[in-house]
């Protein structure tokens, strides 16, 4: 498996979405939809994304969510991060956080180590916007996602990665997508997304 172009976890439509939403014009955004277009399985692959044939050593299990006191990103704002997680990438159309373990150290092949690669989204967890071109959130598990309705789409395979999709006051939804591997608990994910807010300055991508 070529670590690199999978970069996007749980979610479907989401993981390539979410790639084709980073296209902000950003040396990350172009990365990261790269990343997330081989996992989706290609276009079109809403809601089914095709399992990795080897699955990447990815972060230890992460199940506590802590207050966010770091820099905010640029399109979005959050509240709490898994614990000893941090923002490792940010544009105004995403955002990529990762376990402390990716932080620092030399650069290194991302086949070798996707951890450490801010273009990969193995083992992490990415938030965007909703493509422009897809209109409707694919069928999952209904939630309440603070004050709003929210959709959590299983991964691959019973995968434990989840993509969580959050409609928004506008009708665009916000798409989160938890790389399956990294501890959280569903109702966990839930409470992260009612952490998120979408500001002003977020973008959505087209593909």
């Amino acid at each position: 498996m070529d670590l690199h172009p999978q970069s996007d976890p749980a979610g479907t439509g989401p993981r390539h979405r979410r790639t084709a939403l980073a296209v902000g014009g950003s040396a990350f955004a172009v990365a990261a939809i790269v990343a997330a277009f081989s996992f989706a399985g290609g276009p079109g692959a809403a809601g089914q994304a095709q399992q990795p044939a080897d699955r990447p050593a990815v972060a230890a299990a992460a199940t506590q969510l802590v207050s966010y006191t770091g820099r905010q990103p640029k399109g979005f704002s959050l509240d709490k991060v898994p614990d000893g997680w941090f923002v490792q990438a940010d544009d105004a159309s995403s955002i990529v956080l990762a376990p402390r373990s990716a932080a620092g150290g030399p650069k290194v092949d991302p086949s070798a180590n996707p951890l450490q690669d801010p273009r990969s989204f193995v083992g992490k967890i990415a938030v965007m916007l909703q493509s422009k071109d897809q209109k409707e959130a694919p069928a999952g598990k209904a939630v309440k996602v603070g004050d709003h309705k929210g959709v959590l789409v299983k991964g691959p395979d019973n995968s434990d990665g989840r993509t969580l999709w959050v409609e928004q006051p506008s009708g665009t939804y916000l798409l989160i997508q938890f790389w399956d591997g990294i501890g959280l608990s569903q109702d966990a994910m839930v409470d992260f997304g009612a952490g998120v807010h979408v500001e002003k300055g977020a973008q959505q991508g087209v593909g």
